[in-house]
This record gives structure tokens, sequence and C-alpha cells, in this order.
């Protein structure tokens, strides 16, 4: 049986986390303008170039195995973290780009550049995030009977794992998606820049270097080379705050800093 604290974290985390994503396209709306096509376009090409065609390409190159696991984890952890980085880097920007030339023919306006981002970042934020933490919940209520049918099926170590989460470990996850959202809307912004503007064409292999080195510290800890939680959420807390000055500079270069709302 999973406590009560665990679930009203839980579920005050999802809480947060929903909160998070809501207060951003609040904030983002009021600085420029957020139409619902590049938002929906944002959401379409991550689902269709990170959970399909790159999840594609993991099965093939990874191998795991019937239970999941990867073999080149601990074979060739290296390989593993420049595949893993450099993978999500290319199919991610690639899809930024392409959907950029796409809504070059009717949204221009540098508010589709944040529009996209929120989609594209967003929808991520609540399949990974928000996904794993309502996953938890349900089943945490669900072991609420410890005599039930989910009690007898689920193995020992799922339940095993749900009873030994502290508060703050089911709380990384708010941490940990929070940043990588507006790493995303970076991203989009700095890709939209490199479509549409004369001679930035160079911000966009940047942006898949940039991307790769803000994923490394979490492949460093899937292959176990780095354990520490502080250290990789202070990387990823200051790599974020890099970018977001990073990409207000290239605004401001392009006289498209400060924000101003475009008339409707």
């Amino acid at each position: 049986m999973v406590s009560d604290s665990t679930i009203i974290v839980n579920t005050l985390a999802l809480v947060v986390l929903i909160a998070l994503l809501l207060a951003t396209f609040f904030i983002l709306r009021r600085k420029a303008s957020i139409q619902v096509i590049p938002l929906v376009v944002g959401i379409a090409f991550f689902i269709i170039f990170s959970l399909v065609l790159e999840q594609g390409l993991h099965s093939v190159v990874l191998q795991p195995n019937a239970q999941g696991q990867i073999p080149l984890i601990n074979t060739h952890p290296w390989f593993y973290i420049f595949y893993g980085i450099f993978a999500a880097g290319i199919f991610e920007e690639l899809a930024r780009f392409i959907a950029f030339k796409f809504l070059k023919q009717g949204y221009t306006n540098f508010g589709t550049s944040l529009a996209y981002g929120l989609g594209h970042g967003g929808i991520e934020m609540l399949i990974i995030g928000g996904g794993s933490l309502l996953g938890n919940l349900v089943i945490s209520i669900l072991l609420r009977n410890p005599n039930g049918q989910l009690a007898q099926e689920l193995p020992p170590s799922i339940i095993q794992a749900l009873q030994n989460t502290s508060a703050g470990e089911i709380f990384y996850v708010v941490i940990e998606r929070f940043p990588v959202l507006l790493v995303q809307i970076c991203l989009s912004v700095l890709v939209w820049v490199a479509v549409n503007k004369t001679k930035q064409l160079w911000l966009f292999p940047l942006s898949i270097l940039i991307h790769a080195l803000i994923d490394l510290p979490g492949a460093m800890v899937q292959v176990g080379f780095l354990s520490n939680y502080v250290v990789l959420y202070g990387l990823l807390y200051l790599m974020t705050a890099g970018l977001i000055f990073f990409t207000i500079g290239i605004l401001k270069n392009n006289e498209l800093y400060p924000l101003k709302k475009e008339p409707t």
C-alpha cells in the first residue's frame, strides 16, 4: 500500500507542473501573438519526429531486449551517450527547421516561434512529466486496496519503488521538466531566426549542438557516470539560464527584442 502523503505530493506535483505550463503560455501570450496553428504544428512535429521517427531509430541502433534494457549502456557507454544526445538534437531541431519552412508560407510573425515552442515543449512536458506523475498517481490510488487485482498483478519491484519514493524525488519531475520547457522554447526561437532572417542559418546547426550539450548530463546519469542530482539539476538550470541570455542576445541583434505583441 502507498501512503497518503505520497498520493498527496504526487497530486501536488502534477498540479504544479500543469500550472507552470499554463503560466508560461499566458506570460508569452502577453508578449507576442500565440496562434493555434503553429502551436498544433509544434505538438504534431514533436510526436512525429521524437516519439515516432527517433524512437524507431533507437529500436534499431540501441536494440533493447525484451525487458527494455539496453546492452550498449554497459558495453559501450560513451557511444550510447553521444548517440543519444545527438539523435535527440538532430531529430528535434530538424523538426523545428522543417516546421518553420512550412509555416513560413502563412505565419511569418515572431509569435510563431513561441507558439511552436510551447506546442513542442508543452506536449513533451505533459507526456514525459505529467504522464509519469499521473501514472504513478493512478497506480498509487489503486494500490490502496492491497488485496485488489492490480496489487496481485504488478511486479513487487514497482510497488516497492512507489513505496520508497520520497516527496523530494517526486518533485524531481517538476524540477527537471520546467527548465526543459524553457529550453525547447529558446531553441524554437533560434531555429525560427535561422529560417526567417538573412545570414542566420548558422543558428540551426548551433541549436543541434546546444540541444546535445544540455542533454549530456542526463545521459551521463543513465550510464552511471553522474549520480549527484544536485550537480545534474545545477548544470541543467545553469545551461538553461545561459541559453535564455544567448537567445535574448540573438533577438536584440535581429531587432526582435523587447518583444512586442503584433496586432491581430
